[in-house]
Order: structure tokens, then sequence, then C-alpha cells
């Protein structure tokens, strides 16, 4: 299938003088979602209930660059995109950010990773699902507290061969919580044949209770059905280390562990993650347990499956399992199939 280019635009200004850049690409996906009944499950995005629907989803992406006479280099790009899952129309702009990079650095702003994001890496060999099953289960963990406040995040990164550096910090706007604040530095190098990368990462908030970001709802609502109290909150910090490796033969596999500190209740995090490509075809999986002071272990896995048909044309399945343990019955699955579009 021939790709499409939506649309290019270059601006040259005069010959010698850097040129701007505006270009546009384009993502959709369409299928099927559903899923067990459990009422405190995190949904994927765009689904009220777990009844087997309809799911469309659509993203234009904008892309701006320059850069200056002395090659200071700058840009900005956004997303419009429809509300997902089974709603039609509502289109806004989303994942927007500013950078600007030169010799010094990058520093960029906007809806983007905060530094332990950016260090770690929770989750290898994944090809996606159009229901993000694989990433919505209980026992998943990313985002690492990003988006607590108004999702808008300031990331200053420095590289050096295959060592990375970064710091970041989101404001709350309201004044009702402390800003948060990460560090992050990560490592990526060939040994023996086989790469291996490695991140680490601290990062400290302030939430009134509302969790450690995606999975807050759901396993807030497992604390307070066990014994009256919030999952987290209050201070809260994060240190978490990660290790993946690329066997260089289609097989990757990588670990991930983080430490949990608050005023409410301590404990950890770990995920392990796997994943397989031969040819067109692609699978991941990865299994995720939250083991906290005072609560029985929180658990889930997701699997997730594509095949690649050319042209930016490929087929997804996907399958999340969350698993509350002894505190509540409320177990929960999830699954999609569907098709991915990019252009």
């Amino acid at each position: 299938m021939k790709q499409i280019l939506l649309a290019t635009t270059a601006l040259v200004m005069t010959a010698g003088v850097a040129a701007a850049e505006i270009s546009f690409s384009g993502y959709a996906e369409m299928g099927v979602v559903g899923g067990g009944d459990g009422l405190l499950a995190p949904l994927p995005a765009g689904r009220d209930t777990n009844e087997t629907q309809f799911h469309n989803d659509l993203n234009l992406i904008v892309t701006m660059t320059s850069e200056t006479d002395t090659g200071l280099a700058f840009g900005a790009s956004v997303e419009i995109s429809k509300d997902e899952g089974d709603s039609n129309g509502n289109f806004s702009a989303d994942n927007e950010a500013a950078f600007i990079s030169g010799a010094f650095g990058t520093l960029t702003m906007g809806e983007i990773d905060g530094a332990m994001d950016w260090a770690m890496t929770e989750n290898v060999g994944n090809p996606g699902s159009i229901g993000d099953d694989e990433t919505t289960h209980a026992g998943y963990f990313g985002a690492y507290g990003d988006g607590k406040y108004d999702n808008q995040i300031a990331r200053y990164e420095y590289s050096f061969g295959d060592f990375g550096v970064a710091i970041s910090a989101e404001l709350d706007d309201t004044d009702t919580n402390g800003d948060g604040y990460a560090i992050g530095a990560k490592y990526k190098g060939d040994f023996g044949g086989f790469g291996m990368g490695f991140g680490l990462a601290y990062q400290t908030f302030e939430t009134l209770g509302t969790g450690l970001g995606s999975q807050g709802s759901s396993l807030n609502a497992v604390a307070l059905a066990t014994d009256g109290d919030v999952f987290v909150g209050g201070d809260i910090e994060l240190l978490g280390a990660s290790v993946n490796a690329d066997f260089n033969n289609g097989f990757v596999a990588g670990l991930a562990y983080t430490d949990i500190s608050s005023d409410v209740r301590d404990g950890n995090h770990l995920g392990v993650s796997a994943g397989f490509t031969t040819g067109a075809f692609e699978i991941g999986a990865n299994y995720g347990v939250f083991d906290m002071d005072g609560l029985d272990k929180v658990k889930g896995y997701g699997i997730a499956a594509a095949y690649d048909l050319g042209g930016g044309l490929k087929l997804h399945g996907g399958y999340g399992d969350s698993d509350f343990g002894g505190n509540l019955d409320d177990d929960n699955e999830t699954y999609s199939v569907g098709v991915s579009m990019s252009f």
C-alpha cells in the first residue's frame, strides 16, 4: 500500500540563511474494544464501560522546525486529535510542545515526559494496541507522577556520547500542592554483540490522594475499600532504575523497579517486559506488581501483537488483565482488535 504524504511545506528565506520547515503527518485507528465488567479497573482512554464497542481515533501531527544563522535549532509540535473511543468529533489540540537546542543541550516545554519518565524504560518490545490494553492494566506503572498538576512540564537535557542527563519541573498553578521535580540519567551502549540500556531517576511531588498517575483512581479505590485510606498521599518520592537488553536477534527484554515513599504508605513496583519481532510480525508482553504496605499485591499483565501490512497499515490485537488480590473481588480484563494507519 502506497504511503500517503499529507503535506510538507518548506519556507526558504534566502541563500545562506537557515530554512524553516512545517511538516504534517497523520495517524488513525479503527476496530473493536471490550472486556470484563470490573468497576475499579482502569479503563483505556475513551471507554466509559468495558462493554464491546466500536473504536476509532484520528490524529493530525504538525511539526515546525527552524534554525538560526548561528546554528541554534528551535521548533514546536502539536497533535490535532479526535476524542478517543466511541465519541465522534470533538477535536482538540494535544501533546503540544516547543523546544530550543544547541551546544548547551535541549530545553523543551509542554505536554512531555518528565526527567524520570525520560530516563526510565518501563516497557520494551511493545508494538501497541488500538485499545492500549497492555499499558492500562492495574499492574502497569508509567509516567511516574507526570501530569499531576497542569501537565505543563519543562525539561532540560544534555547528552554526551551514549550518556544523557535531564532535569524537569511541573508547577502547581493552583498553589494547593507542592511543585513536582525530577532528575534522571540514562546510558545506552553495545556489550559483546548485544545492546544494553540503563536508567536511573528520582521524582518528587505532592498529591492530595489522587494516586501515582494513570493507575491512581483504581488503586485508591482499593485502599479506601480495604482500610479507609488512600493508596498514597502527601509528599511522594519515587526512586527508580531500569535495564533493558536488545539481543540483536529480534528479542528484547527489560526490567524496571521503583521505590515508592509517601506520607500515607510506602512500597514498591516491579515491572518486567519482553518483545519479539520476526519479519512483519511483532509481539510484546509486560507484567507489573505493586507491593504496598497494608495492602495485598495489586498486579496485572498485558499482551499486544501487530502485523505490518506495509505502507503504514498494521493489524493489532491487545489484551490486559488486572488482579487486585484479596483487596476486592473486582478483577478485570480488556481486549481490542483492529488496524492502525500511519500517513
